[in-house]
Formats: structure tokens, sequence, C-alpha cells
């Protein structure tokens, strides 16, 4: 499993390259990283040096803030399979929000019937 930043750049790399080779600027990277993902160029660098170490990625050649990267098989698959955990657990939180919001209607219901009973009786 990926932090969020190196899922951050991995994104950014699946994106930018769309499974060939292409030269990318640290900048170009770093402006489509968000809020908390946000790093530095050395970050960066770490974080692509991570994900070549660990197959996710290739990188040709690396020379000061200009890359040459693909995303290989590895990589996209990660992708793909992260978007879909994310899906499934944003799925399992509305669930629960449904619950939990019909659970304390019919609680707030019952107890105004009850309330209503007990004065109007």
């Amino acid at each position: 499993m990926l932090d969020k930043l190196t899922a951050a750049v991995l994104d950014a790399v699946n994106a930018g390259t769309e499974g060939s080779y292409k030269v990318m600027e640290a900048g170009e990277l770093l402006s489509t990283l968000e809020g908390r993902e946000k790093t530095d160029e050395a970050g960066l660098s770490n974080a692509l040096k991570y994900l070549c170490e660990r197959g996710y990625i290739d990188i040709r050649y690396a020379d000061k803030g200009t890359y040459c990267l693909c995303s290989l098989p590895k990589g996209r698959t990660y992708a793909e399979t992260y978007a879909e955990e994310k899906s499934v657990r944003k799925e399992k939180g509305k669930f629960w929000a449904v619950f939990f919001g019909a659970f304390s209607g019919g609680l707030a219901g019952s107890l105004i019937a009850g309330l209503l009973a007990a004065f109007l009786l």
C-alpha cells in the first residue's frame, strides 16, 4: 500500500504518460498534486525513486528536475484497484450514514409519539 503522496505522484505519472515514455518537468508533476500531498522537488524525487524501485514506473533518465517516465502495468493496475477500493469505501460510508440517519429518525419519532401519548392520555 502506498502512502498518499506516493499514490498522488503515481496518479500524476499515469495521467501524464498513458503507458508510454514521456519527458516531464518536476514543476509539471508538482502542479498536479493537491492540498496535503504538496511537496518539494526532493520529495517528488524520493517518491519517483520509490515507485521505480518497486516496479510501478520506469525512469529512463532523470536530470535536474527533468524526468523521462513511463508507467508500468503494475502502476496502472494499482491506480485502478485503488480507485475501486475508494469507491467501495465511499459506498460503505453512505450505507452507514443512511442507516444511522434512519435509526435516529425512528428513535426521535418514537420518543415524540411517546411524549405526546403521555401528555394527552
